[in-house]
């Protein structure tokens, strides 16, 4: 018996994805919805009432026709009735007329009555035997055969404007005769501005890509900016993947063209394709993740009601969905939502990795969507935008490093980093870094930092990077603390070896203070899940997003672990392991500088270890 249960658990552990996906290979059989009917919850039986009138076979209808009395719950009348409604067969028509026959409530006779109408005609009344009249349509116009000599008087039209502009150049874009395109092409270069756009928008929406080089050639030769915007906006249309190597190199050209920029990345926008494979989830709750215990709806005290979701969501990504509702059907089964908490507001937290990436987490509220990013652009793509920014300079490279990191923000870019990224630790020595007392050494391609019971460090240390300076810059690298570490990295610092100045990514081996913003004069002033305002006065302005010691949990203790910190402006946002912890926004150039340095930081204290790696920077 235990085996059997088990089975049928397993069995109908997935319809959540059915109810996803509308297969109906993931419904439940006839005799467990059957079975459902004999239950005491009202939707879950209305629901199989649903499913077993998408069944349709008699075994179902006594069933069916038992709900059909005057005592009957109103919403089980009803889903029953559209249930035998869609049954065919007699069984099914003896029992609607059976139950109209002995209902005393006349709206429920009526609406039976109806039901046995629609059974009765299953095509819409005067439809069957309607004659089919064939329809003689008037000779074609000379638009309509394709005569060439028809275009100039439809360009005359479609700059005369109304109504009849538009109608004239939609006929031009329908028009039935190639000849069309090479009038297009010519008319594309006329002085006349206005005839100049109406051919390029007309070559656009015929979808002529044979024209493109021609386009090019015009982008780079006309010195009317609205013309230059009409080939832009026809590059919208006519590109794909395999025309960027073109609009590479007409951005050589014209690498402040914002058109040309926006063309080239919705081009490589449309080539992003869904990472199915490659999402791994770590972690799925769903429930009320309030205090350790409550009450129930008894009185009684009762553990946090959370359920454990992960198969349901793995199961639900492997199908492709990359929005996962955050509602009661992750905790149900066989078809049937379960609520864990009733009474209680419910989240729904994921942890999960992409590809090699970092472990990131998610925090839902009770019906809405946890969007999981899994996008991916192909190489093909990727590759020639990534090579090109690698060897660009100046207003060339400004302009492929938007487009790559526009792409970003929309799903894995292979290579983007090689790209924007340049390091500032070679894996090997400390070039370009500087210190005082030598605490810090290179170790199995790491930058490690020691204090030892024989050498303890006193006061805090710094390793400079004294190479250059930085003003807005993205930094990421890896780090690992021992477990009664502290350290952190200065940012926008001064060339100083010995105690703090300027703001900290802080960090301590037991994960307290792991995603905080620290400065000397202010301590931690960047609190874990919240963005800090700072005013000219010092006045601080707090606005929590998320609950700080849940984001605690996403420190690896004693393993590496992710820091990505953007410095741009005024404001400084700390991400670890692919979670944003905090920001802060300072004004004062005294507590943050408009530029500096970069450092390492090994605290003062008991023997410790800090280590650093892949160490890289993007200046903005």
């Amino acid at each position: 018996m235990k085996k059997s249960l088990a089975a049928l658990l397993l069995a109908t552990a997935f319809t959540l994805v059915a109810a996803e996906l509308k297969h109906p290979a993931f419904r439940m059989s006839e005799p467990e919805l059957l079975a459902v009917l004999q239950e005491n919850d009202l939707n879950d039986r209305a629901t199989a009432c649903q499913e077993l009138g998408h069944k349709g076979t008699p075994a179902a209808v006594p069933a069916l026709a038992a709900l059909l009395a005057d005592a009957a719950d109103p919403v089980l009348f009803h889903a029953a009735r559209h249930a035998l409604q869609n049954i065919p067969g007699p069984e099914a028509d003896a029992a609607l007329a059976a139950a109209e026959q002995s209902l005393k409530d006349p709206k429920r006779r009526a609406a039976l009555q109806a039901t046995r109408r629609l059974r009765a005609t299953p095509v819409p009344p005067g439809y069957a035997g309607a004659a089919a009249t064939l329809t003689a349509f008037p000779p074609k116009t000379p638009v309509q055969n394709g005569e060439p000599k028809q275009i100039p008087l439809l360009v005359e039209q479609a700059l005369a404007g109304g109504f009849p502009a538009t109608l004239a150049r939609r006929q031009l874009v329908g028009f039935p005769n190639d000849a069309v395109v090479d009038a297009m092409l010519a008319l594309a270069a006329d002085p006349d501005t206005r005839k100049a756009k109406l051919a390029l928008g007309v070559l656009g929406d015929r979808r002529v890509r044979a024209v493109l080089p021609r386009l090019c050639e015009l982008a780079r030769t006309t010195r009317a900016a609205g013309v230059r915007a009409e080939v832009f906006k026809a590059f919208a249309t006519l590109c794909d993947a395999n025309d960027l190597p073109l609009l590479l190199d007409l951005l050589k050209d014209m690498p402040r063209e914002d058109r040309l920029v926006g063309s080239l990345i919705r081009l490589a926008s449309r080539a992003f394709v869904a990472d199915q494979a490659d999402i791994k989830v770590l972690k799925a709750e769903y429930g009320y993740f309030g205090p350790d215990q409550v009450r129930n709806d008894k009185g009684e005290v009762v553990q946090r009601p959370v359920a454990d979701v992960r198969d349901m969501v793995s199961e639900l990504v492997r199908a492709g969905s990359r929005a996962i509702m955050a509602s009661n059907r992750l905790a149900g089964h066989g078809g049937f939502a379960h609520d864990p908490a009733p009474g209680h507001v419910k989240e729904l937290r994921l942890v999960y990795q992409i590809g090699d990436g970092p472990q990131m987490s998610t925090v839902t509220p009770e019906n809405l969507e946890a969007e999981l990013a899994g996008c991916r652009l192909p190489a093909a793509v990727a590759k020639p935008l990534v090579d090109a920014c690698a060897a660009a300079t100046g207003d060339h490279r400004a302009a492929l490093a938007r487009i790559l990191e526009t792409l970003e923000k929309r799903g894995t870019v292979p290579g983007i980093e090689q790209a924007l990224f340049r390091p500032i630790f070679n894996g090997q020595d400390l070039s370009g870094w500087s210190q005082q007392d030598g605490y810090f050494s290179v170790r199995d391609g790491a930058i490690l930092g020691a204090s030892t019971p024989e050498r303890l460090c006193k006061p805090n240390h710094h390793l400079v990077y004294t190479a250059e300076t930085f003003a807005d810059f993205e930094l990421r690298a890896e780090f690992r603390l021992s477990a009664g570490a502290n350290s952190g990295i200065q940012l926008r610092c001064l060339p100083q070896f010995i105690g703090d100045n300027g703001y900290q990514a802080d960090m301590d081996g037991g994960g307290n203070y792991v995603g905080f913003l620290y400065h000397p004069k202010q301590h931690l002033v960047g609190e874990r899940g919240a963005d800090v305002a700072i005013d000219a006065e010092g006045r601080k302005t707090v606005t929590r997003f998320a609950d700080g010691k849940k984001l605690q949990e996403i420190y690896r203790k004693e393993q590496w672990n992710d820091i990505r910190v953007v410095v741009k402006d005024r404001s400084i946002t700390v991400w670890i392991n692919g979670v944003r912890t905090t920001s802060v926004e300072d004004p004062r150039a005294s507590f943050l500088p408009a530029r500096g340095h970069i450092a390492l930081q090994l605290h003062q204290g008991p023997a410790m270890t800090v280590a650093f790696r892949n160490l890289r920077v993007r200046p903005f």
